[in-house]
């Protein structure tokens, strides 16, 4: 073959070649941009690098690595309706719980979470922690510490929810119980059982205030009589006289008062029941 032939081929072939990978290089973007609230899992031949590429601009190579984006961002995952959770109560009862729980993937973690779970880490490590955890608590109380203590209940997963994460590199930030469900004829023994408490309450308290109030009739009758034993030894004739003419008096300088009758006895003193005072 002429060698100047062949020299005219490479001439057109490489300039079209290179025009093809250029145009390869930039349709595959070797430019990957990771927005905030999210780090980037750098895939070189599918194999996932330890170090997470944090939010900004970065460079890779074209069909070589990609980069997989993981939010950092706290998330809600529901556990409602279809979902709900049962669990059996101490006493043999089932109890059916529906709660959210809010977490974040540790940013420096995401790789391992990727490499270990994928991106379906939610329903293979968050689902299962939280219904053990449930079983477990709920399995620990009776039904009416279920159906009344929904705070020791929360408070109760939260620890143990948060331990089991943890190890999962995932941060719990808080688990919300959204309702707790008994058989009805339990709700109903555990309110009528709370309404005969609340009542047998009430009857104490009317008791020990009947007692207060007799005790407290007690003592003012008592003062009333120590009161009138002091005013009965007080009392003198000539005292009576003139507390009498002092009162007379000032009817007398009223002014709707013209004819005042005084009743007296031949001493002119008042005619009124004095008792007989000895005087000692």
């Amino acid at each position: 073959m002429d060698k100047s032939y062949l020299s005219n081929f490479f001439k057109g072939i490489v300039p079209a070649v290179v025009v093809l990978i250029i145009l390869l290089f930039i349709i595959a973007s070797p430019l990957v941009i990771v927005p905030s609230g999210y780090v980037g899992v750098k895939l070189t031949l599918g194999k996932a690098e330890k170090d997470e590429l944090l939010p900004g601009l970065h460079f890779i190579v074209p069909y070589v690595q990609k980069v997989i984006k993981m939010s950092v961002r706290t998330h809600s995952y529901d556990l409602r309706g279809q979902r709900a959770i049962e669990a059996l109560s101490k006493d043999g009862l089932t109890i059916r719980i529906e709660l959210t729980v809010l977490y974040k993937i540790k940013p420096d973690k995401a790789a391992e979470i990727f490499v270990e779970y994928g991106l379906e880490y939610e329903d293979k490590i968050i689902k299962p922690v939280i219904r053990s955890a449930v079983r477990d608590v709920i399995a620990m109380l009776d039904s009416s510490q279920v159906y009344q203590e929904r705070d020791l209940i929360r408070q109760k997963l939260v620890e143990k929810v948060s331990k089991e994460l943890d190890k999962r590199f995932i941060i719990l930030d808080e688990i919300l119980v959204r309702d707790i469900k008994l058989p009805p004829k339990v709700v109903e023994a555990i309110e009528q059982k709370r309404r005969a408490f609340e009542e047998m309450q009430k009857m104490k308290f009317v008791v020990e205030r009947e007692k207060l109030e007799a005790e407290r009739k007690r003592v003012e009758a008592k003062g009333i009589a120590d009161a009138n034993r002091i005013i009965a030894g007080s009392l003198t004739r000539e005292y009576l006289q003139w507390k009498f003419i002092e009162n007379i008096k000032s009817y007398a300088e009223g002014d709707n008062n013209t004819v005042i009758l005084l009743p007296y006895d031949t001493n002119l003193a008042p005619i009124i029941n004095i008792p007989n005072i000895r005087k000692k």
